[in-house]
């Protein structure tokens, strides 16, 4: 599915490095947290191998630390569908209520009845798109979805 080229805003997300800190971040928290308890040490490690590779597991299939399913370019129509593209493949989406956008952020959230995640974020920070580009999409966002 495609959608129409003159009416459309596509923005390249390959470079999201903010969303890659905070997914790391996301990584040590477990770490770091089991640690705190009163454990022993070698529980408290297992413990936090346990948690940490969940997390891991949790962002890699969202595409957070990169791979297959990380998404690469998000197109927006002028009647606000979404198509999100991960590699070669293509999938309808549509935004979740629980976007939000902020004056320096975008949180993105999508439901996709094709492809794998059912369910789609993205946080963009200014540096991890063209300026004009996040301007141009928190600027559709707000006028037509009241974000």
């Amino acid at each position: 599915m495609s959608l129409p080229d003159s009416a459309t805003l596509t923005i390249n997300v390959r470079g999201r490095r903010s969303e890659r800190w905070l997914g790391a971040l996301a990584l040590l928290a477990p770490i770091l947290a089991t640690h705190l308890l009163p454990l022993p040490t070698v529980t408290a490690a297992e413990i936090s191998i346990l948690a940490a590779s969940i997390v891991a597991a949790g962002l890699w299939w969202h595409g957070w630390l990169g791979g297959v399913r990380r998404l690469t370019h998000v197109s927006r129509s002028s009647d606000g569908r979404w198509l999100l593209e991960q590699g070669a493949q293509a999938a309808p989406a549509t935004l979740s209520e629980h976007s939000r956008v902020g004056s320096h952020w975008l949180w993105l959230g999508w439901h996709s009845a094709a492809g794998r995640p059912k369910r789609r974020f993205m946080l963009i920070l200014q540096g991890d798109v063209l300026p004009a580009e996040l301007r141009r999409l928190a600027v559709r966002l707000r006028l037509d979805a009241g974000l």
